[in-house]
């Protein structure tokens, strides 16, 4: 899980080395106290750099605060996020916005492939 995840304090350098890491085009943001405060998509840092910030800027310059999630690990509701809205990745968090597991494409693919055989 932590390779999905990054502090707010990271640079938009950092962040995308955690891109090449993780193999998604987001990452979740956490505070310092480990609560998630947002997203950062590859299309985020390109439009910042485009914009003039620098590489080396903090990414909660950039975050996005608004994000899908979940309460809980539901396959089934997870798998109509992805399919309504495009994402690539949800993260289920607890009542306190800390991070408590990550649904990606790859555990959908597994769900629908049980689910056909079932």
């Amino acid at each position: 899980m932590e390779q999905y995840v990054i502090r707010e304090s990271y640079t938009l350098r950092e962040a995308m080395e955690s891109f090449e890491e993780n193999h998604e085009r987001v990452i979740l943001v956490e505070n310092e106290k480990g609560k998630l405060i947002g997203t950062v998509s590859q299309g985020d840092i390109i439009r910042a750099l485009v914009a003039g910030i620098n590489l080396y800027a903090q990414v909660k310059q950039i975050v996005k605060p608004s994000f899908l999630y979940l309460r809980e690990r539901n396959l089934e509701k997870a798998y109509e996020i992805f399919r309504l809205k495009k994402v690539t990745l949800i993260p289920v968090v607890d009542d306190e916005a800390r991070l408590v597991s990550i649904i990606t494409l790859e555990h959908i693919f597994s769900y629908l492939e049980e689910r056909r055989h079932a």
